[in-house]
């Protein structure tokens, strides 16, 4: 039979399946095309309602967590598992989440939701037809299946109210996406208070007022944009609106409103009610939510953070210390870095909590934040290390500030970060748990953070190229008593590390990597002198560099693409699907070319050219660019007998408002471009969404380019990439589609290197230069790298 029982009264596990192979392990799996001779067992964390494929085929979808007896945090103690055929009615009547379970005869494939989910890379599949057998472990007697399947029967799905129809002097059970919330607080009495504003797609809002004793049985909300479930609020009128407070028996359950994460609530209570209905309710909350990201407030990186903006942190503690009665200071990184001049906060190091070592280390990515009032307590109470998110904090300039650390009147004003009193617009500092889905983003970011740092460009095999060992050079005559020359004087200014004492060439080409050094010499030389070569495509997944294809090469791929797609099955008469309509017309060229043009279908009543998506198919170079100047969005594409493709992606699989979007052929996996039909609902057409549905990895423009520099004591070269955008002050994607961006990077560079000009009049350039090695062993050598530097004056060259 497919569907068993185990019962403990028939002895161990092991023994009842003496004939189906042997236990394998969760991260012993291999991908397998044939049924397997093993077993495996798992608890069902998730089950999904059943559906049927396109073939009238149902199919279940279940989430199995590997039994083990110590709790794993590794993504492969999770596996989606899909059950098909006539396998699902039984299971479905039987099977329940928390049910302990064990597979055979299943297959296992590679799931192509791994990198969304953070499950397993592979996927379990089990047909009754390839003779796989679900057994579940049951505890009581040879009744069970019947109690399941009463339980089952007797069980009831409870009643949410929509938002917009609950009335006064009702208790209702609700379901929301979390709009605004304040973190617990002590009320007047006895209990914590939390306040929560949740929303759905309706419209409506409730304004929600929770009471407890305990603050650990509130909504544990980490964000906007979570998904709450609330059972027994009532609901009465307050100041002309409704509002919701817990009645008695109430209960919470919350869920992360990230999408393609696991389903987990996390639960007011040790018991609660979770169905299939439930989890189906959650998705769609998920999917409404993420759809209008504006409806909610979102974190933002100290990269991006701007004067004036009050914001929310996702962070990580590395130090804390006491300025006065009033006030405590935590120093925190998020894995970027803040473009801002900042102030440093009077704190003596000796009084910082936090390991030295990191403090000095991380110093260059860390800000300070002040905190005040009732938060003191909260700021004093953390330990170094903890995952925080601040809300609320304030990015302001500092009053009078004219000078920054280095003592140089006329810079830009001191940058702080303040956390004031009370809890106005959800002020607070939440300490997060480590298994949250923004927890594991962040964890991401300061890994890729302290990666770069070590690494630096190792991985760069077209820069390895450009290395070259430091040596004299032309410009021996350059007077180095010139180092002493004031900061004004300079034609490029640093942004960071102005407390790093100054080092003549000559030092720093006699110390050890790695280290920070701030120089100021003269650029000598640059490469490459065609600036529109210093322009290259970037993976930021594989860390790969490549040349943007040249128009010659692309002309030649787009012609040999519409040659194969022609010969591939492609029809000459137009066909229409429902999600595009289609044109097709001869190109009276020797070569009698024939072109398809597929107009992509939107909600919008009106469609003009410039916001148009079209497929475009036998198209050469010429053409390609004639229909960028008229439309949004072109996405180049071939026929093959079973569905329309991308191209190599050689070729851009986008031309977006000008913009030419290529992706990585190493890490992307092309997707048929009937994927693109999901987007067509909401209409969404940034290039990361069709480059996401596509399965494509974008590759970004960056700068490459090495300079030759030069102070009388010694020359180096180095090399600038990663903050090239920073230091010239253009964005390398908008020089690739703007001749005034690329006549003003010619100016910068005969700025900062003048043609026709001795070398004992070029400008002194003031920067920070990081090094590191390259290679190992006899062919390991010392590299450097610009960083925390740019050019003055960009507004006036």
């Amino acid at each position: 039979m497919p569907l068993q029982q185990l019962r403990d009264a028939d002895g161990p596990v092991e023994t009842q399946l003496s004939g189906c192979g042997e236990w394998i392990e969760y991260d012993k799996l291999q991908l397998e095309s044939a049924p397997i001779n093993k077993y495996i067992k798992g608890t069902i964390l998730m089950k999904y309602p059943p559906h049927e494929l396109g073939t009238g085929e149902k199919v279940l979808k279940i989430v199995l967590e590997e039994s083990t007896t110590q709790p794993s945090t590794s993504n492969q103690a999770s596996i989606n598992t899909f059950i098909f055929g006539k396998l699902v009615d039984d299971c479905e009547s039987i099977l329940k989440q928390g049910d302990t379970v064990v597979l055979t005869n299943f297959q296992a494939s590679k799931s192509p939701s791994a990198s969304k989910d953070g499950r397993h890379a592979f996927q379990l599949e089990l047909s009754d037809e390839e003779g796989a057998t679900v057994f579940v472990c049951c505890k009581t007697g040879p009744e069970s299946a019947a109690i399941i399947r009463k339980t089952k029967v007797v069980m009831q799905d409870y009643t949410y109210a929509p938002l917009n129809t609950i009335k006064d002097g009702v208790t209702v059970n609700v379901y929301g996406v979390v709009k605004f919330f304040k973190q617990p607080y002590r009320s007047k009495g006895t209990d914590y208070c939390m306040t929560v504003t949740i929303v759905d797609p309706t419209g409506a809002k409730l304004h929600c007022v929770i009471f407890n004793g305990n603050a650990d049985h509130l909504p544990k909300i980490y964000r906007t944009g979570d998904v709450v479930r609330f059972h027994r609020v009532k609901i009465q009128e307050f100041n002309s609106e409704l509002q919701a407070i817990s009645a008695p028996g109430f209960s919470v359950l919350t869920f992360d409103g990230a999408l393609g994460v696991p389903a987990t609530p996390r639960a007011s209570s040790k018991s609660y009610h979770f169905t299939a209905t439930d989890l189906q309710m959650v998705e769609d909350l998920r999917r409404w939510a993420n759809a209008n990201t504006s409806t909610f407030k979102t974190t933002v990186t100290l990269a991006d953070v701007k004067a004036a903006e009050y914001f929310d942190l996702t962070c990580q503690l590395v130090a804390k210390g006491v300025v006065d009665r009033s006030a405590v200071m935590l120093r925190v990184w998020d894995g970027t870095k803040c473009p801002h001049t900042l102030k440093d906060v009077p704190v003596d190091r000796s009084a910082l909590e936090g390991d030295a070592s990191e403090i000095t280390r991380l110093g260059p990515l860390t800000v300070d934040v002040l905190t005040y009032d009732n938060h003191t307590a909260t700021a004093k109470s953390l330990k170094p290390g903890t995952y925080l998110r601040i809300c609320n904090l304030h990015a302001k300039l500092a009053v009078g500030s004219s000078e920054t650390r280095s003592g140089c009147p006329g810079a830009a004003p001191k940058m702080e970060f303040h956390l004031h009193g009370g809890t106005t617009y959800g002020r607070g500092i939440m300490p997060l748990p480590t298994d949250c889905e923004d927890v594991r983003q962040l964890k991401r970011s300061l890994e890729s953070a302290l990666s770069s740092e070590q690494d630096s460009m190792e991985d760069l095999t077209l820069l390895d190229v450009l290395n070259s060992s430091s040596g004299p050079s032309a410009s021996e005559e350059i007077s180095a008593g010139c180092v002493e020359r004031c900061q004004q004087e300079s034609r490029t200014v640093l942004t960071a590390h102005q407390h790093i004492s100054p080092k003549s060439l000559g030092e720093v080409l006699h110390q050890t990597a790695p280290r920070k050094h701030r120089i100021r010499a003269k650029l000598v030389n640059y490469e490459p002198r065609a600036l529109h070569q210093s322009v290259k495509l970037y993976c930021p997944h594989c860390r790969s560099l490549q040349e943007i294809p040249g128009d010659d090469d692309l002309d030649t791929w787009l012609l040999d693409a519409g040659r194969a797609g022609a010969g591939a099955g492609s029809c000459s008469e137009p066909h229409d699907a429902g999600w595009y309509e289609t044109t097709v017309w001869e190109q009276g060229d020797q070569r009698r070319r024939q072109i398809t043009v597929r107009f992509v279908k939107t909600n919008r009543l009106r469609r003009t050219p410039e916001r148009s998506t079209i497929l475009v198919e036998g198209v050469s170079l010429n053409e390609l660019y004639q229909f960028s100047e008229t439309f949004g969005n072109i996405i180049p594409t071939a026929t093959r007998p079973d569905d329309l493709v991308l191209n190599d992606l050689s070729i851009p699989f986008l031309i977006q408002d000008g913009s030419w979007h290529y992706g990585c052929r190493r890490c992307s996996d092309p997707r048929p471009v009937s994927v693109l039909q999901s987007l067509t609902q909401d209409d969404t057409w940034e290039s990361s969404a069709i480059a996401k549905v596509l399965g494509i990895q974008q590759l970004s423009y960056i700068f490459v380019m090495k300079f030759t520099l030069d102070d009388g004591s010694g020359s180096l070269d180095a090399f600038l990439w990663d903050e090239a955008e920073k230091f010239f002050g253009i964005s390398a994607a908008d020089v690739m589609i703007s001749e005034v961006l690329q006549e003003k990077l010619t100016r910068i560079m005969n700025t900062l290197c003048p043609p026709k000009t001795s070398p004992e009049d070029y400008p002194w350039l003031e920067c920070c230069l990081k090094s590191y090695y390259v290679g190992e062993g006899l062919d390991q050598k010392t590299c450097y790298q610009v960083f925390d530097s740019t050019v003055a004056g960009l507004e006036d060259i």
